[in-house]
């Protein structure tokens, strides 16, 4: 087989690479781009980050589809370089009848509201990543998964035996405090349920999820004189929850609402998250196809909720407060929004988006601009920040110094 250009029909091409890659269906990017900080908390200004991301879609046998997603990453910062590679996705998949299967490692994502969806129990993210797209940040996970179709009612199934650890963005903590990753309970007995409606009118699904919570307690391993051992404890929770989205003329409604059971239903562990209701609300709206703004209103009830007032041990207190920040319960009652601004040029070759979000009870917030540039079908520029705000004792205010701009260039093969 010769060495040449991988590309179908290029001038001075080879047959039978381009055959190969036709049968195996291979595309993906190669990218390279510096950030002016990595989201490690450790104040290395500069990093090179170069990736390479392959899809493969295989043709068909005998109504088999199969699909892989590969990434390979290297960031290279002073102290703090690391490689990173991972098989995303890999699955095969089949329909029979009115039936669809899916089985393999695959990226899972429910909810019908705008990047913030309650109802997303399934997907796992590795927030350590450098990425211009936060969607990059996902990570695939074993699953099965069946639909039954019948007409515009789709019931889903999904068994998710495979548990991959989250890599979360914490920040430091006190001197004297380690934390590590405690093991998980049996991923095995993850599974779910999904009633889902679309095609014609308000489209709506609702859903019941017995799973392991992405979003970890903390455990008190030990205390020493000198140091206080903690655990990031991953609990399996029951969340039932329901989305629609229903257009209205020119505007389009979103809602979605997940209630999260969790084993500390009394809220009596100050160490660990209460039951709670998440809500998000939205209206979007698009104009001459180009230009779009969708606006959601954030509710979160922690039900339980006793506060940090009600610790008299200011040691306890203290790992309580560290315990809120990681999930976000600050109060019984959580207020936020979140506003993004999308707007498409050139025959959509240039891309500007703007995205925010924002609790107002600390008024901390998280903002993420990017204007985008395809020169080519295959090179595209983004130039972008992620700005995080507010004070340290609030969920975005601490990851303050992750804030980072970045420059990518892309190119798509």
């Amino acid at each position: 087989m010769c060495l040449a250009m991988l590309e179908t029909g290029s001038k001075g091409g080879c047959p039978e690479v381009a055959e190969v890659r036709d049968l195996l269906g291979i595309s993906g990017t190669a990218r390279a781009s510096l950030f002016s900080k990595d989201n490690s908390f450790v104040d290395a200004p500069g990093v090179q980050n170069d990736s390479l991301w392959i899809t493969a879609r295989p043709h068909d046998i005998s109504g088999i589809k199969t699909y892989f997603d590969a990434q390979i990453q290297g960031q290279f910062a002073s102290g703090n370089s690391k490689i990173y590679g991972d098989l995303r996705e890999g699955y095969v998949e089949t329909t029979r009848g009115d039936f669809d299967f899916k089985a393999g490692r695959q990226i899972t994502v429910w909810g019908r509201a705008d990047k913030i969806n309650p109802t997303d129990v399934w997907s796992v993210r590795n927030y350590h990543l450098l990425v211009t797209d936060d969607d990059d940040q996902r990570v695939g996970v074993t699953a099965i998964q069946a639909v039954w179709n019948a007409g515009n009612y789709h019931v889903a199934t999904i068994w998710q035996p495979e548990w991959r650890t989250p890599e979360l963005p914490i920040p430091p903590l006190p001197a004297g405090t380690s934390l590590g990753n405690l093991k998980a309970p049996n991923g095995a007995e993850q599974a779910g349920v999904k009633l889902d409606h679309s095609g014609t009118g308000t489209d709506w699904s609702i859903s019941y999820a017995h799973c392991i919570n992405r979003t970890p307690d903390l455990a008190l391993l030990a205390v020493q004189p000198r140091e206080t051992a903690l655990g990031l404890a991953y609990r399996f929770v029951d969340v039932f929850g329901a989305d629609a989205a229903v257009p209205i003329g020119n505007y389009g409604l979103r809602g979605e609402v997940a209630y999260m059971h969790t084993c500390n239903s009394d809220g009596l562990n100050p160490l660990a998250q209460d039951s709670n209701l998440f809500a998000v609300l939205g209206i979007e709206r698009t104009w001459e196809g180009a230009f779009n703004v969708n606006l959601q209103y954030l509710f979160k009830r922690s039900f339980d909720y006793h506060g940090l007032d009600s610790i008299a041990d200011p040691s306890i207190r203290s790992l309580a407060e560290q315990a809120e920040l990681i999930s976000n319960q600050l109060g019984a009652n959580m207020h936020g929004a979140s506003l993004r601004i999308d707007y498409k040029a050139l025959n959509e070759t240039l891309e500007t988006e703007v995205a925010a979000v924002m609790w107002f009870k600390k008024k901390d917030s998280i903002v993420t601009a990017k204007v985008s540039y395809a020169f080519t079908d295959r090179i595209k520029v983004i130039l972008g920040a992620d700005i995080w705000s507010g004070p340290t004792d609030s969920f975005f205010g601490r990851l303050h110094n992750t804030t980072t701009a970045f420059l990518e260039v892309r190119y798509g093969f």
